[in-house]
């Protein structure tokens, strides 16, 4: 009888995850200690869109190689687009061909990957439970200026990545990450056509 009370006590109270505010944390948030390994410089990342649905099977691949980076979205249509040596390559994977233009960086990865391993070690951050898709996830919300990061656990397994930024919005499922980009990544086919306009 005691454990139905309980039960039923712990139904009817919630037994939700507490919403704290830590000002200065020491290395031990779920999130640093996720990317403690990880190398700003050199990634390879791989995650889901969710800015849609719960079942969009869009992948989005990020990667970096010192001063090289990588954007795919792979879903109803692929596009890559690379950036090196001072210009973008935008490739069709169906047509088979690309365009370079001289362009600066955008690095797609801001706002979702941690970019300064030292800073992340000690910042402060909310955390608390939320309901994703009918299941509670402890998150972990850093903010910067105007904008918010929000990394969502299952445990200590990274699932979802939110990003709130004044330009854009970002929902994403966590899928993979590797501690190196592979070289060939940052070369463009060769039997790609290049395309100029």
């Amino acid at each position: 009888m005691k454990k139905f009370l309980l039960c039923l006590v712990l139904l009817l109270t919630g037994c939700g995850i507490e919403t704290r505010v830590i000002d200065k944390a020491n290395g031990d948030s779920k999130t640093y200690l996720f990317f403690k390994d990880f190398n700003p410089n050199n990634y390879y990342v791989e995650l889901w869109d969710r800015n849609v649905n719960k079942n969009d099977d869009t992948k989005i691949i990020l990667a970096r190689d010192g001063d090289k980076y990588y954007y795919e979205i792979d879903g109803v249509s692929n596009m890559i687009n690379i950036w090196k040596d001072g210009y973008l390559y935008t490739l069709d994977g169906q047509l088979k061909n690309y365009n370079k233009v001289q362009s600066p960086v955008q690095d797609n990865a801001y706002g979702i990957l941690p970019n300064d391993m030292k800073t992340l070690r000690i910042k402060g951050y909310e955390t608390g439970g939320e309901k994703i898709y009918g299941k509670t996830y402890t998150y972990e919300k850093y903010t910067y200026d105007n904008e918010e990061t929000i990394y969502y656990f299952d445990g200590n397994d990274l699932v979802y990545i939110r990003y709130n930024g004044l330009q854009k919005n970002l929902f994403y499922k966590f899928n993979l990450t590797k501690d190196k980009a592979s070289s060939n990544l940052f070369e463009i086919p060769k039997d790609y056509l290049e395309i100029t306009y």
